[in-house]
């Protein structure tokens, strides 16, 4: 695995907007660039949305080095994509997973949901475990960096402080990542609260799938279950799971009868272990059953 870097910057502080990810992935399959002069008039949008338009959709693995990446096409192609308008819960839970896992980058992002350890928390809190992704003896970004990173993802989970009065010219779009319901606004508005526990529109294939990721990355067939809660980038973590919710995704599994052989749960003298034999590689076999069943039709609010 390629070691991370630090990418505090280039959203534009935007949040992630509805139909920004397929404008994206349309605007790169033509083999537009988001460096091109008429990038503005193709996407409809200004200087700053156009950029923040490309750093989610390589955040998100929809595109990679100014091509539609493998992943993106699966996703989004028009006539044999699994979801191409984004309609189903279940890919927003997907496309989060990338966010929070990229393989080359670390933000806000991956210390909001990895390396903060707290249920409850501030911005100061999330700023400094921030701080605590860049080396030891690297030179840290400005404060103001930071917070804007912070305040962006903060912002795309749980948005604007409802009681809040709006400033002029503020975003004020709902970020599509904000149905999953992962972060609540505390009652006094200065902190932020974790939904930890069961997702009724995360489908236990979207879980196994991030399993099979987690572990390949780990090159592991088996884990504990406070491993695969509490690590950091793991599916505990990015997900908000309890124990409760992961044992179930994974018993589900092992019921169906495509995966009952690849995937497992067990306890014995007090040590419980998850199982998953599934090539990292073959994981996007997952996607492409939980898709072909129609997922869509149930994973909505």
């Amino acid at each position: 695995m390629n070691k991370q870097r630090i990418r505090f910057s280039g959203h534009q502080t935007f949040s992630l907007r509805y139909g920004w990810l397929e404008k994206g992935y349309e605007f790169t399959a033509r083999g537009k660039r988001f460096s091109d002069e008429s990038a503005i008039v193709d996407l409809g949008v200004g200087k700053n949305m156009v950029d923040s338009i490309k750093y989610w959709s390589e955040m998100t693995g929809i595109i990679e080095e100014d091509r539609v990446s493998r992943f993106g096409q699966q996703l989004l192609d028009e006539q044999k994509g699994w979801d191409p308008y984004l309609e189903d819960l279940a890919s927003w839970w997907l496309l989060h997973w990338k966010i929070i896992t990229h393989v080359n980058y670390k933000t806000s992002g991956t210390a909001l949901f990895s390396y903060l350890r707290k249920p409850e928390f501030s911005k100061q809190d999330l700023a400094e475990a921030t701080l605590r992704l860049v080396d030891e003896g690297k030179k840290a970004p400005a404060d103001s960096i930071i917070m804007r990173d912070v305040d962006c993802f903060i912002r795309s989970y749980c948005g604007p402080r409802r009681f809040e009065k709006k400033k002029a010219g503020e975003d004020t779009f709902e970020c599509p990542f904000q149905e999953l319901n992962l972060i609540q606004v505390m009652s006094d508005g200065d902190f932020y609260r974790f939904s930890i526990g069961s997702k009724v529109s995360l489908p236990a294939e979207i879980i196994g799938y991030a399993i099979c990721e987690y572990f390949g990355r780990e090159k592991k067939n088996a884990m504990t279950i406070q491993k695969i809660l509490y690590r950091e980038g793991s599916p505990g973590q990015v997900f908000m799971l309890d124990e409760n919710t992961l044992i179930e995704a994974v018993q589900d599994l092992h019921e169906n009868p495509i995966w009952g052989r690849r995937f497992d749960f067990t306890e014995s003298a007090g040590l419980a272990q998850v199982y998953c034999n599934v090539d990292p590689e073959e994981s996007e076999e997952l996607l492409n059953v939980y898709y072909r069943q129609g997922g869509a039709s149930w994973a909505q609010n």
